[in-house]
C-alpha cells in the first residue's frame, strides 16, 4: 500500500476490453456530461493543452477540435495499448499529439501549456509530488492546472473509495506542490472540478 498525505493510492485503470468499453461507452457521456467541464474551461482557439492520462481519448478528441488547427493537444499516458487504442481512432483529429509517460516523467515540453487536464487520474498518480513538480515545469506562468475527480463526499458514490478524493484533499496535496486554487466549480453531477495556477 502506498500513502501520499494521508491517501491511499489508486491503483492504476490497466488497459484491457473490459476497462476500454467502460472509458468508451456512450452512457459515460451522459453520466459525467464532460461537456460541462469543457465550457467552463473557456477553451480557446489556438491553445496548446496537455491531456495527462488521456486514455480511450475520452475528452481528447473534443478538445482538438475545440483548440483547433492552430492548437494542439497532448494526449499523455502511462500505457503504450492505451495510446494505440487513440492513435487507431477513426475520428482522431491531426493536432493530437501522444506521448508516452513514466511515473517519474510526464515527456511535456516546459513552458508550453496554457491548461493541463487531469480528469479522474491524478488519484492513480504513483508519486503526486514527482508529477505535480513536472506539470509545474511544462505549463506556462499563468497556465491552468485542471483536476477532475469523483467525490469522496458523496454518498451516492458506490465505486472504490481510493478512486475518489475530497475537493479538500486535493487542495491539500496541491498546495503542499506550489500550487493555488483560483476556481472550483461543483455543478458536474458525480466529480469536483478544481483549477489552479502556480504560486
Amino acid at each position: 500500500m502506498h500513502v501520499y498525505m494521508g491517501r491511499e493510492i489508486a491503483p492504476i485503470l490497466l488497459c484491457n476490453i473490459e476497462n476500454l468499453i467502460t472509458l468508451t461507452r456512450y452512457e459515460r457521456w451522459l453520466q459525467e456530461q464532460p461537456q460541462l467541464i469543457l465550457d467552463a474551461l473557456s477553451i480557446q482557439p489556438g491553445m496548446k493543452i496537455a491531456d495527462i492520462g488521456a486514455g480511450s481519448g475520452f475528452l481528447t478528441i473534443e478538445l482538438a477540435h475545440r483548440v483547433g488547427s492552430q492548437g494542439s493537444v497532448f494526449a499523455t499516458d502511462l500505457q503504450s495499448q492505451m495510446l494505440d487504442f487513440l492513435l487507431h481512432r477513426p475520428d482522431l483529429p491531426n493536432n493530437v499529439i501522444p506521448i508516452l509517460s513514466t511515473s517519474k516523467h510526464t515527456g511535456l515540453p516546459s513552458k508550453t501549456f496554457d491548461l493541463i487536464l487531469l480528469v479522474d487520474v491524478y488519484h492513480e498518480a504513483p508519486r503526486p509530488d514527482i508529477l505535480l513538480k513536472d506539470l509545474r515545469r511544462a505549463l506556462k506562468s499563468h497556465g491552468r492546472l485542471v483536476l477532475v475527480e469523483y467525490r469522496e463526499e458523496d454518498p451516492r458514490m458506490t465505486s472504490d473509495p481510493r478512486h475518489r478524493m475530497s475537493a479538500r484533499q486535493v487542495v491539500m496535496e496541491l498546495e503542499a506542490n506550489r500550487f493555488r486554487l483560483v476556481e472550483q466549480f461543483e455543478h458536474l453531477p458525480w466529480q469536483h472540478l478544481l483549477i489552479f495556477k502556480k504560486r
